[in-house]
């Protein structure tokens, strides 16, 4: 029976009832009826005091059962209650206190049921109602002693729950009015810094953006980044420290972490930069890109023996001039073998001519638009919108051997430039575009386009069944092309799939562009985009042993799936490096190994130099199939 009815508890059962006022009975019935009930209790008190848990238990319940009017049921639920948890049975024993508590909101047994339900919740899990009743007590108890104690109890809760945040606000909501109590309070909340994570760091700093604990929060989340080589991070976080809290106790420490950050940079023996936007509306492509440079450089004491390499990271979003001044310091003050970035092409164009100046080898893992002008140190290592629309044309007039096509493309630059291309490579191959519609990039009704279509097919090789013999009927269409191509997003693919069998064109294959790659294509799409086919330049899902790496990798350290950017900054990363352990020694020697590459085996598949500065590569060709991603070459 041990911690079941404590000693105060037995005498509550066994002595409760008669102690408290109760109305006599009306008639004899009544009064046989209470002591009927109180021998139950008595019944029950004795098994408990004898250990005999389950007969207390059918006591217990026999009670309620017979006398459901009984003014004994506050007891009774309460030593149910207590069985319960004796028997690890937490989720029956909350229910227990949650009946007295409801009940008999008078019972002398509330405030004891009250903080027992709060362990009960503990035991499951279900940490949240425990801190509410702890706030709704701690909201009542008129004395400052009893709120510091439930306040106490709220944090331990809380850290039970990993909620470290919420902890360190009801620490700072405490009655501290001598200093040593303020000080307790301080160091309390220091500990709990030290326990924290990144984000728990990062979510203090935004409340407590320009004071306490936000500084110390602040000077926590530098000391993470840092442990975890993350120096970019860091750099940010201690500049940022400097300028909110120039008079603060810790600038002088704050300084002599930066110098030593960069020191470290300038001791290593090969640097690498990197121009990408860590902040603005483009920080998550740009956390992509440097999340797959960063698996890379961790290999670097593999692939480059002996040799120290470092990342110096530059934020192109950061002010206007972020991307030319970036470069500069990246060329002139570090010294880097070479850059990875910018990301769009009309960065890279802005910053070539100079990386030539400079002679640094400048590698965009993203950019998708062509140039005229054949730089000297620029490369690229990503696909780009034409490539795309000539491989899949290529795929499917030579492979699936398709010979009509219509096309049905955005109202923008992207869609013009894919539908060009794309007719272009399928007429030098020998096919025959049926027709070409366009659509406004924000509609969600292809009504008109489809239609437009239709019309063009019949004109040429559509078949319109006989008309209808009744009504009802409708005239069978029969498209005479053998494929439609739509190089849109995944949003708009999954319309115009279903669309398109809504106006009768089934039975074609539809075609697209990386755009596609999303699950939500499935959702929106349903049945309709089944078969479908469109290609792009990486495939989680590739049986090729490099990818399966890569992806395992990338999901260990970041916790979710890399995307086409992550992987093709990844392959730019290594393929810098594979320069250095070839003892390329400076910036031209980089370049002119980039410039040789053939063939390199990359998890964007393999990679070959062409003379225009483009790492070129094979485009992966994927098939929605049954609601998953094939990859079909």
């Amino acid at each position: 029976m041990a911690g079941i009815f404590p000693a105060a508890l037995i005498l509550g059962l066994a002595l409760h009832a008669p102690v408290r006022a109760q109305a006599p009975p009306e008639t004899e019935t009544s009064a046989s009826r209470d002591a009927e009930a109180q021998e139950l209790l008595d019944r029950a008190t004795a098994a408990v005091v004898a250990g005999e848990l389950e007969q207390a238990q059918i006591a217990l319940e026999l009670l309620l059962t017979t006398y459901p009017e009984s003014s004994l049921r506050d007891q009774v639920y309460f030593g149910l209650a207590r069985i319960h948890r004796q028997r690890q049975n937490d989720a029956d024993a909350v229910a227990q206190y949650q009946k007295l508590i409801n009940e008999f909101p008078g019972s002398p047994l509330i405030e004891e049921a009250r903080r027992e339900l709060v362990e009960a919740y503990i035991g499951l899990g279900q940490y949240d109602g425990a801190i509410l009743i702890l706030e709704l007590d701690r909201s009542s108890n008129p004395d400052p002693a009893a709120r510091e104690a439930l306040t106490d109890r709220i944090v331990e809760v809380l850290l039970r729950k990993k909620d470290r945040v919420q902890a360190v606000m009801e620490l700072l909501k405490k009655e501290g009015g001598r200093e040593e109590e303020k000080q307790a309070i301080e160091n309390r909340v220091g500990e709990l810094l030290e326990q924290s994570s990144q984000p728990d760091l990062e979510e203090l700093v935004r409340r407590f953006p320009k004071g306490y604990p936000g500084d110390a929060a602040l000077l926590r989340l530098a000391d993470l980044r840092e442990s975890a080589r993350e120096y970019f991070e860091a750099e940010r976080d201690l500049r940022r420290f400097l300028l909110i809290y120039p008079r603060h106790k810790a600038v002088s420490r704050a300084r002599g972490r930066l110098a030593a950050i960069r020191q470290m940079y300038l001791s290593r023996r090969y640097l690498i930069g990197a121009l990408l936007p860590l902040s603005g509306r483009l920080k998550p492509f740009g956390q992509q890109a440097l999340n797959g440079i960063r698996l890379a450089v961790d290999s670097a004491p593999e692939e480059v023996p002996e040799k120290s390499v470092g990342i110096v990271i530059k934020d192109t979003e950061s002010e206007a001039t972020a991307l030319q001044s970036g470069l500069e310091e990246l060329a002139r003050d570090y010294r880097v073998s070479a850059i990875i970035g910018p990301m769009l092409s009309r960065q890279v164009t802005a910053a070539a001519p100079r990386a030539d100046a400079y002679r640094v080898p400048l590698l965009t893992p993203a950019a998708s638009e062509e140039w005229a002008k054949p730089w000297k140190y620029v490369f690229r290592n990503s696909i780009t919108n034409r490539q795309q629309a000539r491989e899949i044309a290529a795929y499917a007039v030579t492979t699936l051997h398709l010979n009509r096509f219509c096309i049905l493309y955005s109202e923008d630059g992207y869609g013009l430039e894919m539908m060009r291309v794309f007719s272009e490579e399928v007429v030098s191959r020998g096919g025959e575009i049926i027709g070409r519609a366009s659509y406004d990039p924000q509609a969600t009704d292809f009504g008109r386009p489809i239609k437009f279509l239709k019309e063009a097919d019949l004109a040429k090789y559509g078949i319109l069944g006989p008309p209808p013999q009744q009504k009802g009927e409708i005239r069978e269409y029969r498209p005479g092309f053998d494929a439609v191509f739509m190089p849109g997003d995944y949003d708009q693919a999954g319309l115009i799939a279903a669309q398109l069998a809504f106006y009768e064109i089934q039975g074609v294959t539809l075609l697209g562009t990386s755009g596609w790659n999303s699950q939500d294509l499935f959702r929106i799409g349903g049945k309709y985009i089944n078969g479908g086919i469109f290609v792009d330049g990486f495939f989680p899902g590739s049986s090729d042993p490099a990818v399966r790496s890569f992806v395992e990798r990338y999901r260990n350290r970041y916790d979710e799936e890399p995307t086409l950017l992550a992987a093709q900054a990844f392959d730019t990363a290594a393929l810098i490096l594979k320069a250095l352990q070839q003892g390329a020694v400076n910036g031209e020697a980089v370049r002119d190994y980039l410039g040789r590459i053939q063939n390199y085996s990359g998890v964007t598949g393999p990679i070959s130099a062409t003379p225009a500065g483009d790492l070129s590569k094979r485009l992966y060709v994927i098939q929605a199939k049954d609601g998953k991603f094939v990859q079909i070459n």
